[in-house]
């Protein structure tokens, strides 16, 4: 029988919940809601044992039914704790308002939260929280007083002021241009919140709505705070220093260094533990302290030069943001590869490189940016590959290793619909095609397998060399112990999608494809997912955000995206969130619970395009 929904899903696998066990039928639905002209789709889970006969759409404030259908059944998903699907399609239903979605089993009942039916329904009811929390995680206070005198690694007496910036993550006040450096996986951090700010602050413009018109001030603020860090980092004639750490268990401002971007990443063992980062690689040299264009560089750029052309100045003026580009492009065009852990480049390089030549393209409009542009895009639309049955992924090196990344992998996409917009008529056309490709690859590895959320897939390599499909990054890379939840990558490839879609308006079935695409990523996020759990902080219900050995003192703030669902921690075809102290007695919490800024950044920028 089925019981009337009354609570979440507890935190942990899907595999750790009775499968044997019908009658827990659960009715999973965007917690924040549904735009009033898109897809509108919920999952119904349960087991084997259950039936539910349809669903009705509830009017939340009369009580009374507006919609009657039939459930379509979607069967399991392997290794998901034996759970069925059935998916409710309401979206013939455009009328605002706040609804419930039902479904019946012999006379009882199972429901989802309520949730609203909107215009813009994600921008009216989350960008405003997410701007906040960018707001909210910005440097201040002691640390801010610390960071303004800090110590030149390597050159003893020399200090310099490198204040502002925002905050990393719910356990981390370093500030960090990207990380993972020795590895494959370089994410864009710092600089990509303050592009995505901007850009966002451009996008929401265009769209020409009045309600917007306050988000706009906000974002303009955050964008051009970045860009003053920015500005700082940047070391005289040559690049950026790529991080200011906060090492030690107590993470004091006395403590505050400019760090090294070569080391070991390390898991906590005890609570005590105040080594948080394993032996930092030899400094090697003059440039050891700096960013590439992958490790940071090429996004800083790109952020600077597009701060150049907004309607005010910061701390630092329009003219200032250009300049401090044009001379850390100059410098990483020469040295690039002497700041790299391998001396290669690699796709990110190219993406990075050509975001950053692009914008400073259309701030200074130089030749010699449209011809490195050129270059860079020529570079990466070579980077399709294919291998097997896999067609047209991206190749991260010079061999055939697909690129994968936990928080960017829209990016190539993204720089090439960037690019696109200042590159000759003929080339335009060069990049849709690639763009296609890339973004039909993507749909295709979506659905190879039974996927009733549409939660984006994707091709990776483990650490023995075997390719293969996953929906989530696999623990055996490069970057083990290091693996985490990958909202950022989902939001990235849904801004990716809707960047898109208009370009393609006239292949009517692949825009559709790539706009239902793009919802069901921000669904996933939005409490969409099997376990009926917002990802973003004080929007829906969902989950206790704590991290680090079950301290409260680590709460993400409101706004807040956090790190989301991963594979389980005995397969890579499992599914596990919130896995943490109280559950395993590991230091496991921040791979699921810890606030992140991609995410929110890939986020904002997502809801922020038009759709």
């Amino acid at each position: 029988m089925l019981q009337r929904y009354a609570s979440i899903l507890t935190a942990g696998s899907l595999g750790l919940l009775s499968v044997a066990c019908s009658g827990q039928v659960r009715v999973l639905v965007d917690q924040v809601g549904y735009d009033i002209h898109a897809p509108k789709h919920a999952i119904v889970m349960g087991t084997k044992q259950d039936h539910p006969e349809g669903f009705t759409l509830v009017d939340y404030t009369t009580g009374k039914t507006v919609l009657s259908s039939e459930l379509k059944s979607s069967g399991e998903v392997y290794d998901w704790g034996g759970r069925t699907f059935w998916i409710a399609d309401f979206s013939s239903w455009t009328k605002p308002g706040k609804y419930e979605l039902h479904t019946h089993e012999d006379g009882s009942e199972a429901h989802s939260c309520m949730f609203e039916i909107q215009d813009n329904v994600l921008e009216r009811n989350t960008l405003s929280n997410v701007i906040y929390y960018f707001k909210g995680q910005r440097s201040s206070g002691l640390f801010d007083q610390a960071d303004r005198h800090l110590a030149v690694p390597g050159e003893p007496g020399k200090f310099v002021d490198v204040h502002g910036g925002w905050y990393d993550a719910t356990g981390d006040y370093g500030i960090h241009m990207s990380q993972l450096n020795l590895t494959p996986f370089n994410t864009q951090q710092v600089p990509l919140v303050a592009w995505t700010a901007l850009a966002s602050y451009n996008t929401l413009e265009a769209r020409n709505d009045e309600n917007f018109a306050q988000y706009e001030r906000r974002l303009l603020d955050e964008g051009l705070f970045g860009a003053d860090f920015l500005v700082r980092m940047k070391q005289p004639g040559q690049s950026f220093f790529q991080s200011i750490s906060a090492p030690g268990r107590l993470k004091l401002a006395k403590d505050r260094v400019i760090g090294n971007p070569n080391f070991h990443f390390k898991i906590k063992k005890s609570a005590t533990d105040t080594n948080l980062n394993g032996p930092a690689v030899s400094a090697t040299g003059p440039y050891t302290y700096q960013v590439s264009f992958r490790s940071g560089g090429g996004m800083a750029i790109a952020a600077l030069a597009l701060a150049s052309t907004m309607p005010a100045d910061g701390d630092f003026t329009r003219a200032d943001y250009l300049r401090t580009a044009e001379e850390a492009f100059q410098f990483l065009n020469v040295h690039n590869r002497e700041l790299l852990p391998d001396g290669k480049e690699s796709i990110i390089d190219d993406y990075c490189a050509l975001m950053a030549a692009t914008e400073l393209y259309r701030a200074s409009h130089k030749p010699e940016y449209l011809a490195a542009a050129d270059k860079r895009a020529t570079s990466l639309m070579g980077r399709l590959a294919s291998e097997g049955k896999y067609h047209d992924y991206w190749r991260a090196g010079d061999g055939s290793r697909p690129y994968f990344n936990p928080s960017d992998a829209g990016f190539p996409v993204i720089s090439l619909l960037e690019y696109r917009t200042i590159a000759a008529p003929e080339v335009q056309s060069q990049v849709l095609n690639a763009v296609k490709q890339s973004l039909g690859f993507e749909l295709a590895v979506t659905d190879e397998v039974n996927n009733p959320f549409g939660y984006a897939r994707q091709l990776v390599r483990m650490g023995d060399g075997q390719l293969r499909t996953a929906f989530f990054f696999p623990h055996d890379t490069e970057a083990a112990p290091w693996w985490q939840g990958e909202d950022a990558r989902i939001a990235s490839l849904a801004a990716a999608a809707r960047l898109a879609a208009p370009l393609f308006a006239s292949d009517t079935p692949f825009h559709a494809q790539l706009e239902n695409y793009a919802w069901h990523q921000l669904h996933w996020i939005l409490g969409r997912n099997p376990f009926d759990v917002s990802l973003m902080a004080g929007v829906g219900h969902g989950f206790a955000p704590y991290m680090f050995f079950n301290w409260y003192e680590y709460t993400s703030a409101p706004g807040a995206v956090v790190n989301g669902i991963t594979a389980s921690l005995t397969s890579e075809d499992g599914i596990a969130f919130d896995e943490g102290y109280a559950t395993t007695g590991m230091d496991d919490d921040w791979r699921w619970t810890e606030q992140w800024l991609p995410h929110a950044a890939w986020y904002m920028y997502a809801v922020s395009l038009p759709h």
